[in-house]
Parts: structure tokens; C-alpha cells; sequence
């Protein structure tokens, strides 16, 4: 008669994944560098793609230059303040309409519209209206973040199991405990996949907003260096704004593994295990 060995779970890293899932992303990436440099001047014409050497040179030379900080903590700023107001307004407003069935069925044909309204389009009013200031790219920012997690956040608190209310309701819980103990944990990985799936655009938004008229942030470099021909000055940038993205994304993820520890687990993968 043999015995089950039991199995060993693989060893996760800290930003998600197996060993194995981060060791094969540095073979994809490395490869995908190497043809690129291989292939520059020789398959296609470097002054449209550079060369990663050339790249990786000009990330090192913009870390060098003290103005460089100047842009990042300028559009570090502007995407904070969007991101912060967008998302709060976003969460808050999803979860009272959740609640509120009727207010929320006469809004949301007026909140498809203005959601369906191309933001370049409002750019140049938003300058009128906010200047070229922080303002209107805090806004242009805001706004992109803010139908992202309202849109989440009203899914999530409508999708709450009706009976796991009234088991709470049978025991005697109050409407605010039913909230807080049960909606909310049960909405919370739709809302922070709201929170998660926007926050690229917080970015966006910023960057757009300084593209069109600034003269500080990576949005100003990066137009500057497309304006004047650079492509190894603008797909350095692009890289820039690659990175930070990854990190923040990375950091949300944490919080969300932190927030949702409470979900059961699969013993094998460490994929959430679905529901019979």
C-alpha cells in the first residue's frame, strides 16, 4: 500500500507568481530586448524604434539630471490628487447608488453619456475652465479614475448574495452592520479590482494633461523629445512610466492579497478556489 506524499506548495514571490512564472518573464523580456537590438539597423530603420542599448543610456543620463526629478514629482503630484479624488468620489457615489435602486436608474443614462464623452475632446475646455495649472490635469486624471471605480463599486455592492443579508438580518443585525460586515467585504475584490484597473489611467490622464499645454512633468519631456525627433529620448520615457506603473500595480496587488487574505485558497497554486 503506498502513501500520499503530501504536496509542497511552490515558493511565491512577493510580487506574485512561482519562481518558475518570474524566471520565465526574464527569459521572455531578455529575448524580446535581444531581437530588438539585433534587429535595429539591420531588419528595420533605427531612427523609428532605437535600439534598447541606447535606451537603458538614456534612462541612466535622465537619472542623472536633478530636472528630471522636478517632472517626476510634478506629475507625481498631479496623479496622486487625480487618482485620490477620482477613486473617493467613485467609491463613495457607487456604493449610495448600490442602495439607492431608483436614484440610480434615472442617473446612469446620464453617467453612460458623460463616460462615453472622449476626454481630448474636454482637454481644451479644460484649460478654460481649470487654466494650465495642476488643476486641469488633476481633473482631465480625475475623471478617468472616477466612472472606472464607480462603475466597479455599484456591480459589486448589487452583486451581494441577497441571503447572506438575511441570514445577518435574521440574527439581529442592524442595516449599518449588515453593511460593514457584509456588503462591503463581499463588494471588496470588485472594488479593488476598480481601484486597480484605473489606476493606469490616473497616469493617463496626467499625461495627456500635460501634452497638451505644460512646462514641468514627464508629459512636457515626453513631447518635447517626440517634437523634436528623439525616439530614443521619448521611448525612454515611455519606459519610465512602464516602471513606475509596474511598482504601483505591484503595491496594489499587496494590499489586495493583505485585504482579501481572508479568502480561501487553492493548496497547489495559491489561486482562489472556486465555489462548489
Amino acid at each position: 500500500m503506498t502513501t500520499r506524499r503530501p504536496s509542497r506548495k511552490r515558493r511565491r514571490l512577493p510580487l506574485g507568481g512561482t519562481l518558475s512564472v518570474q524566471a520565465g518573464r526574464i527569459v521572455l523580456a531578455a529575448i524580446v530586448f535581444a531581437l530588438w537590438e539585433f534587429g535595429s539597423g539591420r531588419l528595420f530603420d533605427a531612427f523609428y524604434f532605437s535600439k534598447p542599448s541606447l535606451i537603458f543610456l538614456k534612462i541612466a543620463s535622465e537619472l542623472g539630471a536633478s530636472g528630471f526629478y522636478v517632472d517626476l514629482l510634478v506629475t507625481a503630484q498631479e496623479m496622486v490628487a487625480g487618482y485620490t479624488i477620482g477613486a473617493v468620489a467613485g467609491v463613495a457615489l457607487g456604493v449610495l447608488l448600490a442602495r439607492w435602486d431608483y436614484v440610480a436608474n434615472v442617473l446612469s443614462p446620464f453617467l453612460l453619456a458623460l463616460n462615453s464623452i472622449p476626454r481630448i475632446a474636454l482637454a481644451p475646455m479644460l484649460i478654460v475652465w481649470f487654466g494650465i495649472g495642476m488643476a486641469s490635469k488633476v481633473f482631465l486624471g480625475a475623471t478617468l479614475v472616477f466612472f472606472i471605480t464607480f462603475f466597479n463599486t455599484l456591480s459589486g455592492v448589487r452583486g451581494v448574495d441577497k441571503a447572506l443579508c438575511d441570514v445577518a438580518r435574521v440574527q439581529g443585525a442592524t442595516q449599518w452592520q449588515i453593511f460593514t460586515k457584509v456588503m462591503l467585504p463581499s463588494a471588496s475584490s470588485w472594488i479593488l479590482t476598480g481601484l486597480k484597473m484605473s489606476l493606469p489611467f490616473a497616469l493617463v490622464g496626467v499625461i495627456l494633461g500635460e501634452f497638451l499645454v505644460s512646462s514641468k512633468g514627464l508629459g512636457y519631456r515626453l513631447n518635447a523629445y517626440s517634437t523634436g525627433y528623439d525616439t530614443t529620448g521619448a521611448l525612454a520615457m515611455v519606459f519610465v512610466m512602464m516602471i513606475i506603473m509596474m511598482a504601483l500595480t505591484a503595491g496594489v496587488d499587496a494590499i489586495e492579497a493583505r485585504v482579501l487574505r481572508w479568502r480561501p485558497r487553492d493548496n497547489d497554486n495559491g489561486q482562489i478556489a472556486p465555489r462548489a
